[in-house]
């Protein structure tokens, strides 16, 4: 007789499970956090057993790297040389918020993470998530900035957590197909100019 592993799908497609769970995931973590949603919670959300998600990710830690991984995952946008250094942070700012909003859970996640995430470092905080947007705002700051006390990852840090939260809070709810707002994105670019000394 033949022994089968606990937790591995009997049938059906593994990469549309595998799928299944880490879309799942993604909505539990962005509305829960790290230490509020749990293995079980996702697992009934992809219509699985946790013996399955266990079979896919290993554990619950795994599975939120596998999400941010995700989340953060594509292509990211570059300035433009040729701008005025202003024009230049205004549009790798501009950039980040429309990316931003074409990703509704983006956002939350990547705060959430910074409140609550999994392990803390050397210095109390939270590992940082190894986003590509705040590598770009850090090199966009270095190339343009007039100067200052913080250094550029500190200042890419900073606009990129205003600019996820001014993100939650314009999009109050609204679904993926819901209009651009004008305001906060202006909004943020002013505070991303301010805090660089450009504005």
């Amino acid at each position: 007789m033949k022994r089968r592993n606990v937790g591995r799908p009997r049938d059906g497609d593994p990469a549309e499970t595998r799928r299944d769970i880490l879309r799942a995931a993604e909505e539990s973590f962005a509305a829960a956090g790290f230490v509020g949603a749990t293995t079980r919670q996702v697992a009934a959300r992809a219509g699985v057993n946790v013996a399955t998600l266990h079979y896919h990710f290993g554990n619950k830690e795994r599975l939120y790297r596998a999400v941010l991984d995700a989340a953060v995952a594509g292509d990211v946008p570059e300035a433009s040389k040729a701008s005025s250094p202003a024009d230049r942070l205004a549009g790798v700012v501009e950039a980040l918020w429309n990316l931003g909003w074409s990703r509704p859970s983006l956002a939350r996640l990547s705060l959430l993470h910074r409140l609550a995430g999994p392990g803390l470092g050397e210095n109390g905080a939270h590992e940082p998530l190894d986003d590509p947007r705040a590598a770009l705002l850090a090199r966009t700051i270095a190339d343009v900035s007039v100067g200052g006390g913080a250094t550029p990852e500190d200042t890419a840090r900073f606009v990129l957590t205003l600019l996820d939260g001014a993100l939650v809070a314009a999009r109050n709810g609204d679904g993926a197909d819901a209009p651009v707002p004008e305001a906060p994105r202006r909004a943020v670019v002013a505070a991303a100019l301010e805090v660089t000394g450009l504005g």
